[in-house]
This record gives C-alpha cells, structure tokens and sequence, in this order.
C-alpha cells in the first residue's frame, strides 16, 4: 500500500472523485450529490448528530445542508489506493451562508472511501468532522 500526498488540482483519479464530489455539492441539489454515495453508503457528516446509513438517510442530510449554500475547497488530500477500495484523506474549508446571508468558514477533516459499483466508483464510506 502505497500513501501519497497529491496535488488535489492534478488529474489523479481519487482527486477527480472528491472535486466532483465538491463540485456536485455546490450545485445545491442533494438529488445529485445523494447519487455519488453507494445504496448502503455511509455518511458521518459534519454537521450530522447520528451516522447516515443509505441513500434515503443521506439525502436527509444533504437537504439540510445545501440551505447552508456550502461552496467547498480542498487545502490538502493524502490518497491510498488498495486495489478494490480507494482513500483519500485530508482537509477542507467551505463557506457556509445563513438565511440572512450571514457567512461562516468552516475547516473540517475528511475521509472518503470509494468502492467500484458496476464499472462506477461511488463513495462506500464518508466522515467529515470540524477541525479541533
């Protein structure tokens, strides 16, 4: 098993993964972004007071927090690639907006593991928490 940090900007294919999944998330539509999560996916979100498991249970969060208007940008992101299963670790910063408008930036941890489902590779397992 190979570990290494990555220009999160480059063409590697985990870091395609995760920007589309920023970029799907900064359309604000949870229909989507639900649709890059596998069936039985696993979600610990950020702001998220229990564990997410399936897409009917991720969508539920995701409808409450495409209100907050998140626009997400990876500052680092170490990748692993264990044959079956890929990693990414590392950091991102989204600007949440309030109702009245009102921003807030956010720092939060993350970890991805994508799993291929039928020649797709989706995300099996995301934990996102705020960076202490």
């Amino acid at each position: 098993m190979e570990t290494k940090q990555i220009n999160f900007l480059g063409l590697d294919p985990i870091s395609i993964l995760v920007n589309n999944w920023i970029n799907t998330l900064a359309t604000f539509n949870p229909n989507a972004v639900v649709q890059l999560y596998a069936p039985d996916g696993i979600l610990l979100g950020t702001i998220a007071d229990n564990i997410k498991v399936g897409r009917s249970e991720i969508i539920n969060y995701f409808n409450m927090f495409v209100e907050k208007k998140p626009l997400g940008v990876i500052k680092t992101m170490y990748v692993q690639d264990l044959g079956d299963a890929k990693v990414a670790d590392g950091l991102y910063v989204f600007t949440l907006t309030d109702s009245l408008g009102k921003q807030e930036e956010v720092v939060a941890r993350y970890t991805f593991v994508f799993k291929q489902y039928m020649d797709k590779w989706l995300i099996a397992t995301h934990h996102s928490s705020k960076q202490p």
